[in-house]
């Protein structure tokens, strides 16, 4: 199973399209916030898969949950947008949530930065932002999940 997981789009609808095409095999889209409507928009215009989005702090649509526990491929996993566990600063809150959950994998945003780790049994992962990214490249992410097998994580650049 392939998750597309992205995040701080910030209206950039041509680089959320671009991640779309350039991931036509995923089964699911993890939008992690901050651009909501564009993830509306890209489900108007385009094939996209199911979608699975969390509220960001510059979202305004409050029926839009802020964060979710679901399971996918075996894995039960946490995503938020992050700015709710200060995530900028440091990753405790948001692993010591994703922990007392019963997480395996814990995905955020907010930081449009990349990130990984593996912290006391649980993965963490930021896609990076595909607008306005603190890296100065636009990115997003993929998660392949096989029942029975590690998680690979890959940051990719548009």
């Amino acid at each position: 199973m392939k998750l597309l997981i992205v995040s701080d789009t910030h209206g950039n609808l041509l680089a959320l399209e671009e991640a779309v095409k350039r991931e036509q095999d995923a089964e699911f889209v993890l939008h992690l916030g901050d651009g909501l409507y564009d993830l509306e928009a890209v489900r108007h215009t385009m094939r996209c898969p199911q979608a699975y989005p969390v509220r960001g702090n510059c979202d305004f649509d409050r029926t839009m949950p802020s964060e979710r526990l679901c399971g996918f491929g075996g894995k039960l996993i946490f995503f938020t947008h992050g700015n709710g566990y200060e995530v900028k600063m440091t990753t405790g809150a948001l692993l010591s949530t994703a922990k007392q959950r019963g997480a395996d994998i814990a995905l955020f945003g907010h930081t449009h930065l990349p990130y990984y780790a593996y912290t006391d049994g649980v993965y963490l992962f930021n896609p990076g932002a595909l607008s306005m990214s603190q890296s100065g490249r636009c990115t997003y992410g993929t998660l392949m999940l096989e029942e029975g097998k590690e998680p690979v994580f890959t940051h990719h650049e548009l």
